[in-house]
């Protein structure tokens, strides 16, 4: 039977054709009862159709809207990782490194600070040292003059036991002023050197000092301060832009599950609804032309019976023949044929029997 035409519940429905092997006499009673009901089932099975296609439409929708909230989330989630992983990566370790650099800018000025001071003790010692060793250089100078000076010629000859460079020289000193004149000299010529030494120490302490001047450890802190603030506003940043991402990705998740929730109940009740209009189109087709022959007995040699126009056949005054006895009974075998029904349940739901194939529409005598 035709499906395809769909009504609104209260039309006429199209007549069900009823197919050339079906031979059927619309003024016998039974037959005017079963086209009534049969018409009500052909009623439901185009209402049943118009819903089956409504709820595939639907499902169709449901499923569009699935794999388009799908994506979002995809795209969301892969967002709201991105900055996650930013914030938990990055953003710790620039807050940590900023931390860690905030330590050693103070240990930096703290030594920064014990040099500076240091230097500038070292570099009055060597101012200190510079007046002494002109001190120094003056002894050695009044040292020499007293050598060449004639007043002083007595006690250069005590001291060294030589006369004066003037003098001629009457013999060797005494063994124990055998060195005195070149220590004396040594004295005379030290200080000379020392001086040009305490000079160039001088200079190199002004020069370190400069350098650690020069050096500014103390400019650290302030650049400290300005990376440690554009850290934390970067953290921030990205913290916030994470919650946001966080927030989205919940409801794209609430919007995903309502998804799955409604594209499974539609395609439940798409399926329910495709049950039920097989059912109500096996029961109109089976109605259209009923194969239950269980009544009798039959005598199945008679080619006559169930014919339903054997009366024309014999010019309209032949009574048609009745092919059933009275005597037995005539519902046994529709008895066992719906028995057999059980035998099919069985078969359905229990798992103690494997399933077999499709018997095909059979009559209740088949």
């Amino acid at each position: 039977m035709s499906t395809h035409n769909q009504t609104s519940k209260g039309s006429n429905p199209e007549p069900v054709p009823v197919p050339p092997e079906c031979k059927q006499d619309d003024t016998n009673p039974t037959q005017i009862v079963i086209n009534k009901e049969r018409n009500k089932y052909c009623l439901e099975l185009y209402e049943a159709r118009g819903a089956t296609s409504q709820q595939e439409v639907k499902f169709a929708g449901e499923n569009e809207i699935y794999n388009d909230r799908k994506c979002l989330f995809n795209n969301t989630e892969e967002n709201y990782l991105r900055y996650r992983n930013l914030e938990i990566t990055i953003g710790t370790e620039m807050l940590t490194t900023s931390e860690t650099i905030k330590g050693n800018v103070d240990q930096l000025k703290k030594w920064n600070s014990d040099l500076n001071a240091l230097l500038k003790k070292l570099s009055k010692s060597v101012k200190d040292a510079k007046e002494k060793f002109k001190d120094l250089k003056d002894a050695g100078c009044k040292l020499e003059s007293s050598i060449h000076d004639q007043c002083f010629t007595a006690q250069w000859k005590a001291l060294t036991g030589r006369e004066s460079e003037k003098c001629d020289a009457t013999g060797e000193p005494h063994p124990a002023c055998k060195t005195t004149a070149e220590d004396i000299s040594a004295m005379i010529c030290r200080p000379k050197g020392l001086i040009l030494d305490i000079d160039s120490i001088t200079t190199a302490s002004a020069d370190v000092v400069g350098i650690q001047i020069f050096s500014n450890i103390d400019t650290l802190e302030p650049l400290h301060k300005e990376l440690d603030t554009y850290s934390k506003d970067f953290e921030k940043h990205v913290a916030e832009v994470m919650k946001t991402r966080e927030t989205d990705l919940k409801k794209m998740q609430d919007d995903l599950v309502k998804s799955v929730k409604d594209i499974t109940k539609a395609a439940v009740d798409r399926n329910s609804l495709r049950g039920n209009f097989e059912g109500l189109y096996d029961a109109v087709s089976y109605m259209c032309c009923p194969p239950c022959v269980c009544v009798g007995p039959i005598d199945p040699s008679d080619p006559d019976c169930h014919d339903n126009n054997y009366r024309n056949k014999q010019g309209g005054t032949t009574p048609a023949k009745d092919c059933y006895n009275d005597c037995p009974s005539r519902l046994k075998k529709c008895e066992k044929a719906i028995c057999e029904i059980c035998t099919d349940v069985k078969v359905a739901f229990c798992c103690d029997t494997p399933p077999v194939g499709d018997p095909g529409i059979r009559g209740c005598c088949d």
